[in-house]
């Protein structure tokens, strides 16, 4: 390679990596000011004069504000969807020796995302719970309730498995995997009304613990005084 070809990728690289600092910093201004105005009341030009630059800026990475939300809260949903999937391989190929290991796995991979950004998974939550999911445009909408079932279907998909295996008691998975979102979800969100939104509420991963503990006496073949480790930092 000549020093010509060098100097031309050095510089695209350079691009490259500018343009995803910018687009993080877009992201992130736009994670504040929803905390400050909320979705309804900010607008672009908000988000421009918050990472100083220009309207038409912000718009040459994304293209309304639907889509500049939608860019916010996917990464979650993709981290998500593959833990899941690496859970279910594993199940699948026979690596799971008890329904109490698989469970918390299960409650594990949920943490480790949700540590990855709580704002994102913050913001999901309102949308969710205001309605607000139904402001955003058809194609970001359907989007996400796309990759909202693919997750729960991978849930139902892992339940059943383990089912089969007799790793846990038998249920309708269908109740039974609302139940172990809404243990998640629900406490998540409780202890974050509690904390008032400040990061480091030191009742989260307690209550998790004893969520999934529960879980585990009342659903793993082997719950009942089965190994059922803390939830990793």
């Amino acid at each position: 390679m000549s020093k010509a070809d060098d100097h031309r990728e050095a510089i695209q690289e350079r691009k490259r990596q500018e343009r995803e600092r910018r687009v993080q910093d877009i992201l992130d201004a736009a994670k504040k000011l929803f905390f400050l105005k909320g979705y309804l009341k900010m607008t672009m030009d908000d988000i421009a004069l918050e990472v100083r630059v220009s309207k038409p800026t912000i718009y040459q990475y994304f293209k309304s504000k639907d889509e500049l939300f939608f860019s916010l809260l996917t990464p979650a949903s993709e981290k998500t969807e593959k833990a899941l999937g690496e859970i279910e391989r594993n199940l699948l190929d026979g690596r799971y020796g008890s329904g109490s290991t698989l469970l918390h796995d299960i409650f594990q991979a949920l943490y480790r995302v949700y540590q990855t950004d709580p704002d994102a998974f913050r913001i999901l939550q309102l949308f969710q719970q205001s309605g607000m999911v139904w402001a955003l445009n058809e194609d970001v909408r359907r989007d996400l309730v796309v990759k909202a079932r693919i997750t729960f279907a991978q849930g139902r998909s892992i339940l059943q498995a383990a089912m089969e295996q007799g790793l846990i008691h038998r249920r309708d998975i269908y109740p039974l995997n609302d139940v172990v979102w809404a243990l998640f979800i629900g406490i998540v969100q409780l202890e974050d009304t509690k904390s008032k939104g400040k990061k480091g509420n030191r009742f989260l991963k307690p209550t998790l613990e004893m969520a999934e503990r529960l879980m585990i006496e009342a659903m793993a073949a082997d719950g009942r005084g089965g190994a059922c480790p803390n939830l990793e930092p």
